[in-house]
């Protein structure tokens, strides 16, 4: 609103600009609010740019820059299969003898991966340069380098030289799944106990609701995650935190309740069941309730390489116990409408407005999933601390690829969502999850030790 502001009284020429940017998230990924506030720096910084939008196909983003000659490509993604994206887009450029520099960004890379893919063979470096952008206002520091003729050149050289060093350093940032692996692991079990109770459903099989309160959605909600690392107070602390909470958070927060229960662009809708199963080394077998010798999928469940040896496929029945478990299953959404409102907002340059609904949205998907927790742990007569949700993406369960396998089981159309070609869910404001009721149940991370989950920290992980 400042720079609409201060634009009525500077003298433009028209066709001016500081450079042309073609700015996408990578085909697979819907997360783009990050590349939404780069659009909104760069472009109050006086740089044209042409933002192609989420899941955008390398193709696709190449041939806008040629079409509109840029200056730059920016690429964003918030997970690790996504950012798979970037050395292909690279790759392509090079093939094509194409000079555009590339800026990379998001929650799944670091600056070694920036510097890894800035090399398309054995030693071959992308002239251009892949400049890794750890936030917005970096990726603008970069483009005025890169603006600057008396910078460029010198500048290209450093991060190339300082990509060459890296490649010498041991690489950090791989994937937990990278890790640990896919194969089973005889002998090697947790100590998990296999002889706990095993709680009656009160119903086998799916059934799906929209007959959802927002009082119910808002009683599940987490404030803190929502003020903290939504609408972004994550460093405001002591009374500085307290009075954001009380003159400017809650305000807020109870004026966009109302607007929602008034304008319905919040839909929340949920799908969940309950199926027998039992473990099989580091697989679920998910049968049909209908008839329990027919397998309906395997999920898999990585387990950890130390430590305590934990996975969640020992906290159900093995085969070989001859128990039938139960698991429950979940999918949450907070609907369609809420996706298209916050990019109505955004293309209306309602940025502000646009953030902080797109950070209710996504906390309210998750207060959706909490009561879903509660109903599910309700319908097996459990309590708090057993019923433990994990979501893929998260450190005990990080393959989003097993998300395929859920929407097999689950009626997912009558919530409609769908998944990605990188199996995140569509619309974003969306979860998913498996229910456990073993009472040794834990958060636990595959890369480490046992630990409770931080939903604020791991929100960048599953991405």
């Amino acid at each position: 609103k400042a720079v609409a502001h201060l634009e009525q009284y500077l003298d433009k020429q028209a066709g001016t600009t500081k450079g042309k940017v073609v700015l996408a998230t990578v085909y697979g990924d819907v997360h783009d609010i990050g590349k939404n506030l780069v659009n909104t720096i760069l472009s109050n910084n006086g740089y044209t740019v042409f933002d192609l939008g989420k899941q955008v196909p390398l193709n696709t983003i190449i041939a806008k820059a040629e079409e509109v000659q840029a200056d730059a490509i920016g690429l964003s993604a918030l997970l690790v299969s996504t950012s798979k994206q970037m050395p292909l887009c690279v790759q392509e450029l090079y093939k094509r003898g194409l000079k555009y520099p590339v800026l990379v960004g998001g929650a799944a890379i670091n600056r070694q991966y920036g510097q890894r893919i800035s090399f398309v063979g054995e030693g071959t470096p992308y002239e251009p340069g892949v400049f890794y952008c750890k936030d917005a206002f970096e990726g603008l520091e970069t483009m005025d380098r890169l603006s600057d003729p008396g910078q460029r050149e010198k500048f290209v050289r450093s991060v190339r030289d300082e990509a060459v060093r890296g490649l010498a350093q041991p690489e950090r940032g791989r994937t937990m799944l990278e890790k640990v692996g896919r194969t089973s692991e005889a002998g090697a079990r947790s100590n998990v106990r296999t002889d706990v109770d095993i709680p009656t459903p009160p119903f086998w099989g799916a059934k799906d609701t929209k007959r959802i309160r927002l009082e119910d959605v808002w009683s599940g909600m987490d404030l803190n995650t929502l003020f903290r690392l939504q609408w972004g107070a994550k460093n405001a602390k002591g009374e500085e935190y307290r009075r954001l909470v009380d003159d400017e958070f809650m305000p807020q927060l109870r004026r966009f309740q109302r607007e929602a229960a008034e304008q319905g662009w919040l839909q929340p809708a949920v799908v969940y069941g309950y199926f027998p199963v039992q473990s099989a080394g580091q697989e679920l077998i998910v049968y049909d309730p209908a008839d329990r010798r027919r397998e309906l999928t395997r999920f898999f469940f990585p387990r950890q390489p130390e430590r305590e040896r934990l996975c969640i496929a020992d906290y159900f029945a093995p085969v070989e116990s001859g128990r039938m478990d139960v698991a429950a299953f979940q999918i949450v959404t907070m609907g369609q409408v809420a996706t298209a409102y916050v990019d109505r907002l955004q293309a209306q340059g309602d940025y502000t407005r646009s953030y902080l609904i797109h950070g209710l949205g996504v906390t309210a998907a998750e207060g959706l999933a909490e009561w879903t927790n509660r109903i599910i742990r309700q319908g097996l007569g459990i309590t708090e601390p057993r019923g433990k949700r994990y979501s893929w993406g998260y450190p005990a369960c990080p393959d989003l690829d097993e998300h395929a396998k859920l929407f097999k089981i689950l009626p997912t159309e009558e919530i409609d969502v769908s998944l990605t070609a990188a199996f995140q869910i569509v619309p974003e404001q969306s979860t998913a999850a498996i229910v456990v009721h073993h009472p040794q149940a834990t958060y636990f991370s595959i890369g480490g030790s046992t630990r409770e989950r931080a939903d604020a920290d791991m929100a960048s992980v599953a991405g």
